[in-house]
């Protein structure tokens, strides 16, 4: 068996790599709530911190001050700051990477390649994060028999589509995905220590709103007295002051005034409830929809995970109740339905609950399959009857039947996906169309409007087209929020070249290229609709 557990796992763990991947190949571009630490990690990259750091310390002059605007954040700040922790690392395993093939080739030449490794490189993280938990997990109901949890356990991650899909987006839940899914490792083993240190740096330096989970996390160790309450204490302040001398200065640097960044998101959330300005939910929106659709079929198997169901069925002589795993449960329970009262609400927002709930779904699909299996490591006793043998076989085929029925689910997502992104589609068509454009000594201005830089413009793709453009200078101006961005009453005066925009008519400008979006799954046809949502324009002029 436990070589059999062992082949699952690591096959699972491939799986769940492969579609995680696919989903990244399949769509590589980045929508707005990801654009922050995509760009920032484009800048780091390329520029360093040296022009703001040169700033802070009073070096530039006026001559000089021009060199800040190399930075996207500062000409499109957002509405709320985020730290540059995640992109200064991802930049530099980037810049080591580059090194190291610098003999082969050049990456700084291939920037859209670049920001494929950038995401490939969380996706990394987080699939390190997940192989961890699938064996603690194994460790912890196990009772040292691998019964094929881990590889169910990844399995059943593989089969969904949002932890896939955003393992490898730079939100900012992703990147504390990692670190929570870590933090429940540690738990599972018992380093508690290790596992306060991960979430508060997770809280201070990514997301604030996991403070909810710390505070659920810490009350469950303190019930449980797997930590006494002056070590929880003491920890917990030294892991916030460390993670607050390591954010600080560097996004104090970067922003160019003193600053914490997730000080300000939860001031933003919480205290000025600003979070209400972009939608309000109910407070079963979570628990009613968002989980259902986060976690697909596999959420049915939950509930069995505290029971021992399937070996009742069969025959053997337990307890109904098995609640070794529901300690691991409550604070994800109590996470979810405290969040559940801010009006806000959006499905990565609770990210972090999904791993716990997939062990607790494994656990269900491993210890029916091991009944099933008529392999129990705590009895000989046999099931009593042939029926009752089928009807267990019949229940694990059922379970199995509902991960193959949400990975089919889970492909179509994928594909549903691919047309979300026009504003990247409509960059490559546009770059593709400069490439054929004849050479020219006047230099190329292009307009990117809001709707396309929401919808996969990135700095990536722009300097790829900037790379294809025929003329020795491209000048490319973005729309924004703020009002010193906004471009849009300039559409028409002529000033560009080409635009990327959601409308179809400028005056003076004919479409040369359109990008599909908004896609609609119709299932008369079981088929993807998609309709106009970006379009390419230049300017009616002859470059001949």
């Amino acid at each position: 068996m436990a070589k059999t557990s062992s082949m699952l796992k690591w096959m699972s763990f491939l799986f769940l790599a492969l579609t995680s991947t696919v989903s990244l190949l399949q769509c590589p571009h980045s929508k707005v709530e990801e654009s922050f630490n995509l760009q920032a990690t484009h800048d780091l990259y390329y520029y360093g911190i040296g022009p703001a750091l040169h700033a802070t310390l009073g070096y530039s002059n006026k001559d000089d001050e021009s060199s800040l605007l190399v930075y996207d954040h500062l000409q499109y700040p957002g509405v709320v700051p985020r730290t540059f922790c995640g992109p200064f690392l991802i930049s530099t395993i980037l810049k080591l990477i580059t090194l190291a093939v610098k003999p082969f080739a050049n990456l700084k030449q291939t920037p859209l390649l670049l920001q494929s490794l950038a995401r490939g490189i969380l996706l990394i993280f987080n699939l390190h994060a997940h192989l961890r938990l699938a064996n603690a997990a194994e460790r912890k109901f196990c009772s040292g028999n691998q019964f094929l949890l881990g590889g169910y356990f990844l399995l059943i991650t593989a089969s969904q589509f949002h932890l896939p899909f955003y393992a490898s987006r730079m939100l900012p839940n992703s990147f504390a995905l990692g670190l929570v899914t870590h933090t429940y490792a540690d738990w599972l083993q018992s380093n508690i220590t290790r596992a306060i240190v991960l979430l508060t740096f997770g809280t201070a330096i990514f997301r604030c709103d996991m403070l909810i989970l710390l505070f659920t996390f810490g009350i469950t160790t303190l019930i449980r007295k797997e930590i006494g309450i002056f070590k929880a204490v003491k920890i917990g302040l030294f892991s916030a002051i460390t993670a607050l001398l390591v954010t600080i200065p560097l996004d104090s640097i970067m922003w160019q005034k003193v600053i914490w960044p997730e000080g300000e998101v939860l001031f933003f959330n919480t205290v000025a409830n600003k979070s209400s300005d972009y939608g309000i939910s109910p407070w079963h929106w979570y628990i009613l929809k968002a989980l259902p659709k986060g976690l697909l079929l596999p959420i049915l198997l939950v509930p069995f995970s505290f029971t021992r169901v399937s070996q009742i069925i069969a025959g053997f002589k337990v307890h109904l109740w098995d609640l070794a795993a529901f300690p691991y449960f409550m604070p994800i329970l109590a996470f979810i339905g405290l969040y559940s009262i801010l009006p806000h609400k959006e499905i990565r927002f609770i990210f972090a609950a999904f791993p716990m709930f997939n062990i607790l779904a494994a656990k269900t699909l491993a210890t029916c399959h091991k009944t099933a299996s008529v392999t129990c490591s705590s009895t000989k006793q046999e099931p009593k009857s042939f029926p009752s043998k089928v009807i267990i076989r019949l229940i694990h085929g059922g379970y199995l039947a509902a991960v193959s029925l949400s990975l089919v689910a889970s492909v179509i997502f994928v594909q549903v996906s691919t047309a979300n992104y026009p504003g990247g589609e409509g960059l490559s068509a546009l770059s593709k169309h400069l490439a054929q454009l004849p050479k020219s000594d006047e230099p190329i201005q292009i307009y990117i409007d809001v709707a396309s830089a929401m919808t996969g413009v990135s700095l990536f793709g722009q300097r790829s087209l900037i790379q294809k453009c025929p003329a020795p200078q491209c000048n490319i101006q973005k729309g924004g929020y703020e009002l010193n961005n906004d471009y849009d009453d300039m559409l028409s005066n002529g000033k560009f070249d080409f635009i990327l925009c959601s409308k179809s008519t400028v005056k003076g400008y004919k479409v040369v290229d359109i990008a599909k979006g908004h896609p609609i799954i119709n299932w008369r046809d079981l088929s993807i609709h998609t309709r106009d949502a970006i379009f390419v324009l230049e300017k009616e002029r002859d470059y001949n």
